[in-house]
């Protein structure tokens, strides 16, 4: 039934050439799919400006009583991994290539978070239409209005057939992460010695996988 519908909604949407698109949540939250009308499809895909995106959320996120966020490169990187891997086979989804989670693909990135929230969207042709996308979904808005929130990180990778795989992480870093970094920076200076792999209660801590094999995280 639901998919029934689903290709009926499709069929009326291409059947009205004016509609911009149409979007589905994915069904466990998290990331949306947009079913778009032929003209539309036809427009290019409007290149990323990361500081154009961070004004439309914090123009957002102001209208609805949250404070401003900044552009995080650690963020950024941790967005471009998922997004490529999206891009890569082709399927939306919060499942990185090798089955990483968000709060993963943050640590790998240097970012020690607290909270790593992600929103990911496919097929809409500029950010804005993204944002309109998650505006319109209780899981998106809930990520984009998270009061805690301090930092964010947005990229944009096509697959070959140039269709958009879009990704937002919201973060929270831990509260000693600068002064962990600082210190940890200031031994490699000085010759002492260097901060000692995590430990199996510090990998869980961080989110990632313990090998109990080889006795490494990651």
């Amino acid at each position: 039934m639901l998919r029934r519908s689903i290709m009926i909604a499709a069929l009326a949407l291409l059947a009205t050439p004016a509609a911009a698109g149409w979007t589905l949540p994915c069904i466990f939250g998290g990331c949306s799919i947009t079913f778009v009308s032929p003209e539309y499809a036809a427009k290019p895909v409007q290149p990323l400006d990361p500081e154009t995106a961070l004004a439309q959320i914090n123009a957002y996120r102001t209208k609805n009583g949250r404070k401003p966020v900044v552009l995080d490169e650690r963020l950024s990187r941790a967005a471009a991994a998922q997004s490529k891997a999206q891009a890569g086979r082709s399927r939306i989804g919060h499942d990185g290539s090798d089955g990483s989670n968000p709060m993963q693909r943050a640590a790998r990135a240097g970012y020690r978070a607290k909270i790593a929230s992600e929103n990911v969207a496919s097929g809409q042709k500029s950010f804005r239409d993204v944002m309109r996308s998650w505006e319109g979904s209780s899981g998106h808005r809930e990520n984009l209005l998270r009061p805690e929130v301090t930092a964010v990180g947005v990229a944009m990778a096509k697959n070959s057939s140039g269709w958009p795989y879009w990704t937002l992480v919201l973060g929270v870093e831990k509260a000693n992460a600068k002064k962990d970094a600082e210190e940890s920076t200031e031994m490699g200076k000085e010759g002492l010695a260097q901060p000692q792999p995590l430990t199996k209660e510090g990998c869980k801590t961080a989110g990632m996988r313990w090998n109990d094999q080889s006795n490494v995280c990651g």
